[in-house]
């Protein structure tokens, strides 16, 4: 009798124990993006699911338990095979749904939880970070010898599991902005002088701190962010160029603008106050003049707009997280409203793209006729020309901005005048 009664305690707490189970969350999708740095997988749930992380070797791989969580209909092997990941298993077990990552070496890797945020659901995110590392191009050289190199950084907005804005539904932002990037990309990379790096050049995720992180340490000379426009009004359409502005938008559609797309990190899981660099935005900013290079870029665009017949366009100003405190004249540029009938069946047509992409390295090209970097020189001096800033002066050659100031006597905020030589020999 005590053999039989244990035996059914022991049955009950099992048939209890896959109640509980059965009763957790479940997957309902796994996706992943491959970026030059790293890979991203997203695990889609029902609900909040706790987890657990291990790290196994022989062969090396990250195991992710998602407890008490129903597999569900997920597929149970994905092939990867980017030089990260060979591939994704999903096995259910006793404890709940085990996701297993079989990697190509011992990768570091972050994993943490998403909760629910612009439609998005429950997510379990893995980032496993490859060797991978980006390399700042030689200048260009011509004929005569080395041709001034000028940077530009070309910023595609959203990407992965961030969309951006869903174009009536036939149009998605990430993919119509990373299109137009990469035709403004191709054009400027066949014409000598420009060293063109883009954020992202595929569709995966870049944080706006990382995407301002790159743009500072590839030195870039301007860095044009390209987005696309929602508006409740759907008769709202045409160009918006947005630049930083340090008191604040320059009307509430504006302010309104800039929250939504600063919230893009809450998808990706960084918070966009992760770095508050008030102090630093505002003293690059009157350090460099970069707010009046920027309006004047605004306006070079704005004008080609015009010129060619791209449709109405607006320059307004406005806190955007992707444009603070970038030693650089900088832009965002919002290339049609994707909530307009009329600007959506622009933007289908790739000749439309194509025409746009023009549009925006005509402005380069204008913008740079008017702040010519100078030729590098081979002596230990250089004169001053139009447009340039102690921090421009400083990356050319490599060294500290603080370097150069000290070895020319320069005042603590860092003045400089047109045909100024300066020392720029390396201690």
């Amino acid at each position: 009798m005590r053999t039989l009664t244990a035996t059914l305690m022991v049955a009950l707490a099992l048939v209890t124990y896959a109640g509980s189970v059965m009763a957790g969350e479940s997957l309902t999708g796994v996706r992943y993006w491959t970026a030059p740095d790293h890979t991203r997988i997203v695990v889609d749930l029902t609900g909040y699911a706790s987890y657990s992380t291990r790290v196994m070797t022989n062969p090396d791989r990250v195991v992710v338990l998602v407890q008490s969580a129903d597999a569900g209909d997920v597929s149970r092997s994905t092939a990867v095979g980017d030089g990260v990941i060979q591939h994704i298993r999903i096995n259910q077990i006793g404890s709940g749904a085990q996701v297993v990552l079989d990697l190509e070496g011992a990768f570091e890797h972050n994993v943490f939880s998403l909760k629910p945020y612009l439609g998005k659901p429950h997510r379990i995110v893995v980032d496993v970070f490859s060797d991978v590392v980006r390399r700042i191009s030689e200048p260009v050289t011509g004929d005569d010898g080395p041709v001034a190199t000028r940077v530009i950084v070309i910023d595609p907005g959203h990407g992965g599991e961030d969309p951006g804005t869903l174009g009536n539904g036939v149009l998605v932002e990430k993919e119509v902005v990373l299109d137009i990037g990469k035709r403004v990309a191709g054009i400027l990379r066949a014409k000598p002088g420009y060293d063109v790096r883009m954020t992202r050049d595929s569709d995966y995720f870049v944080s706006l701190r990382k995407r301002k992180q790159l743009a500072q340490t590839w030195g870039g000379d301007v860095f044009i962010s390209i987005h696309g426009n929602s508006a409740p009004n759907r008769r709202a359409s045409g160009t918006e160029i947005f630049y930083v502005s340090p008191g604040g938008a320059s009307d509430q559609a504006a302010r309104e603008l800039a929250d939504r797309e600063n919230a893009a990190d809450l998808v990706g899981g960084v918070s966009p106050d992760a770095d508050n660099d008030v102090l630093s935005i505002l003293v690059d900013l009157k350090m460099g003049g970069n707010v009046q290079k920027s309006s004047h870029l605004a306006t070079m665009i704005s004008n080609r707009i015009a010129s060619m017949d791209l449709g109405r366009c607006a320059m307004k100003q406005a806190g955007f997280v992707v444009l603070k405190s970038l030693s650089m004249p900088s832009v965002l540029v919002e290339v049609g409203f994707l909530s307009n009938d009329q600007d959506v069946d622009k933007l289908k047509r790739s000749e439309y793209r194509q025409e746009y992409a023009d549009c925006l390295v005509l402005a380069i090209d204008d913008y740079f006729a008017c702040y010519a970097p100078m030729p590098a020189t081979s002596d230990d001096t250089h004169t001053v020309a139009v447009g340039e800033t102690l921090w421009s002066i400083a990356r050319r050659y490599d060294i500290s901005v603080e370097n150069l100031r000290r070895m020319n006597g320069l005042p603590d905020d860092g003045t400089i005048k047109i045909g100024q030589v300066l020392s720029v020999e390396k201690s």
